[in-house]
């Protein structure tokens, strides 16, 4: 393929394919090419090995479902951008603490339903 690519190069370039200049220029050309795309390569495969790890961890992908669910809803509810002008930085730090808080109460619920689940053992029906 890459001395198709070559030809097509040279032909565009109306250079005969049996000079060694039009020969070196190609390969000088897809050199440089090849060398300015490989942070994109490099970052490809970070996110393929990335995927191949959570796909198959199953805390790690109910994670990824969690945040693809909660974009969804945000974008229903506030449209398809996230606005960085409409709040101060003081509000937005306010509105990431009253998050946490409501975080905070769920897991507290969370624990203390284990902890009674510990104390009593498990229900059964």
């Amino acid at each position: 393929m890459l001395d198709q690519l070559k030809a097509w190069l040279m032909k565009k370039l109306k250079l005969k394919s049996s000079t060694v200049v039009g020969e070196q220029y190609t390969n000088d050309y897809f050199r440089e090419l090849i060398q300015s795309q490989t942070h994109l390569i490099v970052q490809l495969e970070a996110k393929i090995a990335a995927y191949e790890a959570q796909r198959s961890n199953g805390i790690l992908s109910d994670i990824q479902q969690l945040f693809v669910n909660q974009t969804n809803k945000g974008i229903r509810k506030y449209g398809d951008s996230v606005r960085t002008d409409n709040l101060t930085p003081v509000e937005w730090c306010q509105h990431a603490l009253e998050e946490h808080a409501d975080s905070m109460v769920y897991l507290m619920a969370l624990k203390k339903s284990l902890e009674e689940s510990e104390v009593n053992g498990p229900e059964t029906s």
